[in-house]
């Protein structure tokens, strides 16, 4: 390993955590509602929360921006150094944009539920289990009318798919199959207050008002 590469190591996932953590829904919602997005609906620093709130015009653009944070880091990683998807360093900038998002430094570490994030990660590090999960999620939301349980699914679905699509999922691939997981349990523990409300059938569906996210 050489040195550049060790410096990598090192830098490479802490900048991605910095870039994860910037708060896109709380931005937003500063910037055009001049509201602090934690003082509404369920608090939720993320995109779902913003569209409950403010309107899916203003929903949709925090996701996407969410989604860009995960995706540059593992994209750059990848260009700059030659690397394949499942290369360790690839796989800890990803790693650090998703951490980042969910525990960001600039809001004392309370940051969002790491779906959207995760998306852009996955987009560069596994495309046909993520827009498989993606494809689930639309499948369950549609039918349920559900975000919460698509996004559930969407993220049991990745792993999956991920052993669906990749050649060996536990051989070079198990790195990323093991971060994959890891992904997939915090999305799903970070929707435990989710998780309570169905079972007690009180989260509010897509387009009913309420403070899920």
């Amino acid at each position: 390993m050489t040195g550049e590469t060790q410096l990598a190591f090192i830098l490479g996932p802490i900048v991605s955590y910095f870039i994860g953590s910037i708060p896109f829904a709380y931005i937003v919602a500063r910037v055009f509602g001049g509201l602090d997005i934690r003082q509404h609906g369920s608090g939720n620093v993320g995109a779902t929360n913003v569209a409950r709130v403010m309107g899916w015009r203003y929903g949709v653009p925090v996701f996407l921006l969410d989604a860009l944070k995960g995706f540059l880091p593992a994209y750059l990683a990848i260009k700059y150094f030659g690397l394949s998807p499942v290369h360790p360093l690839v796989i800890l900038c990803g790693a650090g944009a998703v951490l980042g998002h969910v525990f960001p430094i600039y809001l004392r570490f309370k940051g969002g539920k790491a779906a959207a994030t995760s998306v852009g990660v996955f987009l560069v590090l596994a495309p046909k289990a993520i827009l498989g999960a993606i494809l689930v999620w639309c499948i369950i939301v549609a039918v349920t009318r559900y975000i919460s349980l698509g996004t559930i699914f969407g993220a049991i679905a990745l792993c999956a798919l991920f052993v669906y699509f990749h050649p060996d999922p536990f051989g070079d691939g198990r790195y990323l199959m093991g971060v994959s997981v890891i992904i997939a349990l915090l999305i799903i523990l970070r929707h435990k207050e989710n998780i309570g409300r169905l079972i007690a059938g009180t989260e509010p569906k897509v387009g009913q008002g309420g403070a899920a996210s």
